[in-house]
């Protein structure tokens, strides 16, 4: 790793072209960088520095000294790397002579980098030459006196090693002997401007200072077997509950009144001494690589001694994915793999099952998370059991560590239905269903396109089925009026072939031109056909009536009140005044049920043409007992990004996304609550599944899900919605004219 990479550095030990570069931002910063206020870059620095005396914060007392000073030094790099990206702000290592060319080192104090060791810092000419002082007595200019007090007989300052500084296991030993270390001998031993704590920061060199300060707390922090000192409850030790260390860090929050303080003098920060800013250390080469199993994830098991991963809960032929989770605190790229031969074995698998390393790219903060994960699927007639335990084995390559996770899974019931669909045939479906269209659309179409959605949408492992009726009920198997026996979807696919087999009967399923109407007949066939399904096949039965409820034949609804349940649908094809709602009202009420009509569907907007659809996806939820979620009506223009809100608990095991719109214009895509999107291709491979068919796509995810940034669960997800400009345009050269409308029907089970 090299320039650029954000990895501050021993300055003296980089390479010649980038302590140039180095200087060549210090002088912009210095001369053509300003503030709206007309102060250089590098001059604010030292009136936020003086600001921070006058207001009272611990600037050079107290226990927030460390803590101020890595924000300052955060900050400064940042208008650095303004002035030039590549750079980081590196650091004198405090216990070498920065005179001294032993061993491959450069001399920090030459004119052509922080200027002379003795005297004013830059002669005329000199690119130093021009740092003013405020100090007085008779320096106007920065000025040194490298090791004239401070020094070992060797030209280096004395101080302690960095080994006895980092030797003091609690807070507030270690942060005494760093800031006596700082305060004592470093600004001394520099001399000249650098000594005088209130001028100090004239002298670019006083950065250089300060990071190896912040480096020495970095170190602190990173020593193995410590994640407690990056946590903002324990990271200052005895002295958490002090004043200084539980207020925001000024003047970056705007409370002493300098302003402005940053590029953009509108944006303030609003850290505290406890937030992740001030306790994550940047990135120095000599931090430790530390890799710390994240035990809220992955708890430990108090016999074994290992950390678990956890497939609990996991319905019958789902897939659960879940990862084994590391905190990494070190610079450079880390690699997991699995070690050979220590596992997982079935039912437990690598997912996907290629990606037996992974390697998480070095980045600029505190810490990575690295995952790996691995899957289990819910055993199909396993409800209730446990699977095998089993085991694997993770090495970290860049320490040689290895871990062992314990594996536990097991199997619970999902709620499965079989739903017969209960189709009337009579001759009253041939009458218009109050669709505006030229001829308008029978009710018979409309019941197609309903029925049709219904199939569509059914999860796996739940049953369909169908009988038909009119004057009279027809068994499933009828020679001139067939039905459709009760059949297990068995996959989320929309080409599972016993999906499309139902799909068939719908469109098969025609009016009989002599037919009357016996809604009584029609319930009393479903409910024999459910109850001859075998005992257990299924944990809910329910009926779902397409009818436009005008009884005229035997046996009526009032009749058979004791096939009807609390699993009994209705949906009345037309509005209240083409349908009998008393008819369909007594079919469901008291019942737990539901009385859906479809409305008088007009030709104002294509809104209407989805109020059916929207009715039964409403039914098949309470036959599923799932959530549902319907979004207002609107519309979408070209170009514009559309994205729908809906929110995810930690209990739902997954969560579903059903797009109806006509024509199929519009793009849907998923937003997980990390930002994270999800298109057809990134469901698939997260183990979900993405489905279309006519005006309907749909998403199904199992919860959690991987992303980048972690498994994604409880929050907010959106729906997004876009035209599809292209296909659009071609469908308006073929001659249609439409208006672009949404539907979206979310659940989570």
């Amino acid at each position: 790793m090299a320039l650029g990479d954000g990895i501050r550095r021993d300055v003296a030990l980089i390479p010649q072209a980038e302590r140039d570069r180095f200087l060549a931002a210090i002088l912009k910063l210095d001369t053509t960088l300003s503030f709206p206020d007309g102060v250089t870059y590098f001059d604010k620095q030292e009136e936020i520095h003086v600001n921070g005396h006058e207001s009272g914060l611990d600037v050079h007392s107290g226990p927030a000294f460390v803590a101020w000073h890595r924000a300052l030094c955060n900050k400064f790099e940042e208008l650095l790397r303004e002035a030039d990206p590549q750079l980081s702000l590196h650091y004198w290592d405090w216990t070498t002579d920065p005179r001294s060319t032993a061993g491959g080192r450069a001399n920090l104090f030459t004119p052509a980098f922080m200027g002379r060791p003795d005297g004013n810092a830059g002669n005329p000419g000199e690119p130093l030459a021009g740092f003013e002082s405020s100090e007085g007595g008779g320096h106007d200019v920065i000025w040194r006196d490298v090791a004239g007090t401070a020094a070992k007989p060797d030209g280096t300052p004395d101080l302690p090693s960095d080994a006895e500084i980092l030797s003091h296991a609690d807070w507030v030993g270690f942060e005494a002997a760093l800031h006596a270390a700082h305060d004592d001998t470093a600004h001394s031993y520099i001399g000249g401007t650098i000594s005088n704590a209130h001028v100090s920061f004239h002298d670019p060199f006083v950065f250089l200072l300060h990071s190896n300060l912040d480096r020495l707390w970095a170190m602190w922090q990173a020593q193995s077997g410590h994640p407690e000192r990056y946590a903002a409850a324990t990271a200052y030790g005895a002295d958490a509950g002090a004043p200084s260390l539980n207020t925001e860090v000024q003047p970056w929050a705007g409370g002493t009144g300098l302003n402005p303080w940053a590029s953009d003098p509108t944006v303030q920060d609003h850290s505290t001494y406890k937030s992740p800013s001030i306790l994550s250390p940047p990135c120095y080469d000599t931090l430790p690589t530390n890799v710390y199993i994240v035990e809220s994830e992955n708890p430990v098991d108090a016999m074994s001694g290992h950390a678990v991963i956890n497939f609990n809960s996991v319905p019958e032929g789902e897939l659960a994915i879940r990862a084994a989770v590391f905190h990494v605190f070190g610079c450079g790229d880390i690699t997991f793999e699995v070690v050979g031969g220590s596992g997982p074995a079935a039912p437990y698998a690598v997912f996907p099952t290629s990606a037996t390393t992974v390697t998480v790219h070095h980045t600029l903060t505190a810490f990575r998370t690295v995952r790996m994960w691995f899957s289990f699927r819910g055993v199909i007639g396993g409800a209730g059991t446990a699977a095998p335990p089993g085991s694997v084995t993770l090495r970290c390559t860049n320490t040689g560590q290895t871990y062992v996770f314990d594996l536990r899974g097991d199997t619970i019931a999902r709620q499965t239905v079989a739903a017969l669909l209960t189709l009337d045939q009579s001759a009253s479906m041939n009458d218009p269903a109050g669709v505006a269209g030229s001829p308008p659309p029978q009710r018979i179409a409309v019941l197609h396109e309903a029925a049709a959605h219904f199939v569509s949408l059914v999860q796996a492992n739940n049953g369909v089925g169908i009988v038909r009726f009119d004057h009279d009920a027809y068994p499933v198997n009828d020679p001139t009026w067939p039905g459709f026996a009760v059949r297990r979807i068995t996959t989320n696919d929309q080409l599972d072939p016993d999906r499309q087999d139902a799909l068939t009967a719908v469109g098969n399923h025609a009016v009989n031109p002599a037919g009357a109407t016996s809604i009584g007949d029609g319930v009393v066939m479903a409910r024999n056909v459910l109850s001859a399904l075998p005992a257990g096949a299924y944990d809910q039965k329910a009926i779902v009536v397409f009818t436009d409820g005008l009884e005229n034949s035997d046996a009526f609804i009032s009749a058979v009140m004791g096939s009807i349940d609390n699993r009994t649908f209705a949906i009345g094809l037309g509005d209240a005044y083409q349908v009998s709602s008393a008819a369909l009202t007594a079919l469901t009420n008291g019942t737990g049920g539901y009385l859906l009509l479809t409305g008088l569907l007009s030709a104002a907007s294509q809104d209407d043409r989805f109020r059916l659809s929207k009715y039964f996806m409403q039914i098949l939820a309470g036959v599923t007992n799932s959530s549902i979620i319907l979004d207002p009506t609107g519309y979408i223009a070209p170009g514009m990004l559309l994205r729908i809100p809906y929110w995810v608990t930690e209990a739902d095991l997954d969560t579903s996304v059903v797009l109806l719109n006509d024509p199929s214009v519009v793009r849907l895509t998923l937003e997980a609550p990390d930002g994270t999107i999800f298109d057809p291709p990134a469901v698939t491979a997260a183990g979900g599944a993405y489905g279309e068919g006519g005006t309907l796509r749909y998403y199904k995810l199992n919860l959690p899900t991987p992303t980048p940034s972690g498994p994604a669960h409880a929050g907010t997800w959106h729906a997004r919605l876009q035209v599809d400009d292209v296909l659009l345009r071609r469908l308006e050269q073929q001659g249609h004219a439409f208006e672009i409308s949404r539907r979206m029907v979310r659940s989570t089970a």
